[in-house]
């Protein structure tokens, strides 16, 4: 009731003591009432001359900043709380709303707004929201427009926006791509909107696209053939780049950049591997070749690549940086030196560099971005070689032999050293040893503390 008879006064200039002009034409309002809803008003009235309100002259503000007709809707909303709003007037009446600090009708304005997100016109709000500063509008746009990448990458807006923020977008980890080749093709298509200006920034936008995770036919017959690519020598290098990430998994490890971090939709997470096994068949046992992950975050299972073998048993499996390596082994009674990597980002077992020394039963760490095999069973009995293969050479390194010759131990790294438990022995005994290694002077020692109990086919 309030509020219909302020409005009723407003309407009929009764105890109205500010007068807008905009375009030419004169709002009457309550300086009380427009002060209460916006910071702006409040403020301008504030430092307003104080002359006029003592000779009971009402205080007169002249302003181009906005058009009669939103003016209007600002103080129709203001005194009925009312407002007329749609898809046509939301991004003026939003822009005026802000500037004048009517916090009010900023969050009708921001709710009518994100009620209509589409692939078309996600961007342009997503820019209006960021350059107004509003928060919230900005946070729904960003995540909207990132989760429907694929079908914004089909609208005419997304060429249009500017270079800036074309690259914030198609830079951000959670764009929802599932496949990195959609990203590289929205951005030769933005380049080619105006290749004449576009075309000398070609390398820093191709920069945002992860490359390493295009599929290597892709790169070879798209890529490649590309005259943008294929003009520029930034691009290339890019591309090269991408190529050395798919030829050398071995390497992998040191060439880690932004654009071989996986996007978040690529479903990339931290998980368990479970390598082969036996399982048992009534009496009878069968090698495995199954690979399974498990991820922690949804407990569920997954499967892998299976391992390109049969029947092989007693192998090692580590894991260094992103991919897997299994080494050794014995199939139908002969001792392997042969190692195999998993490569996690294609999916598939490669053989890298073979160990030196065939054997089984031993045990693989990494240390320093090396991976270490130690001990085992060779040819002839148990061996006390130790080798280091380094992932970036796919070469493999003799370095000093253990103290006692063990099989079946266990083996960890802490505090820069390298710990040998038990294990068996020549003897075929468990063996109640402890021995240490120190890469820095390339020597093994043995642990004066025994441990409690002899024992082997342990895990540490």
């Amino acid at each position: 009731e309030m509020l219909k008879e302020l409005n009723q006064q407003r309407r009929a200039k009764e105890f109205t003591d500010l007068k807008i002009i905009v375009e030419g034409k004169e709002f009457e309002v309550h300086q009380n009432v427009l002060a209460s809803c916006s910071l702006y008003f409040k403020d301008l009235i504030k430092r307003s001359p104080r002359d006029s309100s003592r000779s009971g002259e009402k205080l007169e503000l002249a302003m181009s900043n906005l058009t009669a007709d939103v003016l209007e809707l600002l103080l129709e909303f203001v005194y009925t709380g009312s407002l007329i709003i749609d898809s046509a007037n939301a991004k003026t009446l939003l822009e005026a709303a802000s500037k004048f600090q009517f916090h009010t009708f900023c969050k009708v304005c921001v709710s009518f707004l994100e009620k209509q997100l589409t692939a078309s016109n996600c961007l342009g709000i997503l820019a209006m929201a960021e350059a107004m500063q509003c928060t919230e509008l900005y946070n729904m746009a960003k995540a909207y427009a990132l989760q429907i990448f694929p079908e914004v990458a089909n609208q005419e807006e997304i060429l249009n926006i500017s270079k800036d923020d074309f690259i914030s977008y198609m830079s951000n980890d959670s764009l929802n791509t599932k496949a990195e080749e959609l990203v590289y093709e929205t951005v030769i298509k933005w380049i080619k909107k105006d290749a004449a200006i576009r075309a000398q920034y070609a390398a820093e936008l191709l920069a945002v696209v992860r490359l390493p995770f295009i599929h290597p036919s892709y790169l070879l017959n798209v890529v490649d053939n590309e005259e943008l690519i294929k003009s520029s020598e930034a691009c290339r290098d890019l591309v090269n780049e991408a190529k050395r990430y798919h030829m050398l998994p071995h390497a992998r490890q040191e060439m880690q950049t932004p654009r071989t971090r996986p996007r978040l939709s690529a479903g990339v997470a931290e998980v368990i591997v479970l390598v082969g096994g036996r399982q048992m068949i009534g009496m009878n046992q069968r090698a495995l070749t199954a690979v399974t992950c498990l991820n922690p975050q949804n407990n569920k299972w997954y499967p892998l690549a299976s391992l390109p073998f049969y029947d092989r048993e007693f192998f090692s499996v580590v894991s260094a940086g992103d991919n897997i390596y299994l080494s050794g082994g014995m199939e139908s009674g002969v001792t392997l030196a042969d190692v195999w990597c998993y490569m996690s980002l294609l999916d598939n077992w490669n053989l890298v560099s073979r160990m030196t020394v065939p054997r089984c039963r031993h045990n693989s760490l990494v240390y320093d971005g090396k991976i270490y095999t130690i001990g085992g069973v060779g040819v002839a009995g148990n061996v006390d070689h130790v080798e280091r293969y380094d992932t970036i050479t796919n070469q493999w390194e003799t370095i000093a032999p253990l103290p006692k010759a063990v099989h079946s131990a266990a083996a960890t790294v802490c505090g820069g050293k390298i710990y040998v438990f038990g294990g068996v022995n020549e003897a075929g005994r468990a063996a109640g040893v402890l021995q240490s290694y120190i890469p820095q002077t390339n020597s093994w020692s043995f642990i004066e503390s025994p441990m409690i109990g002899k024992r082997c086919v342990v895990a540490v």
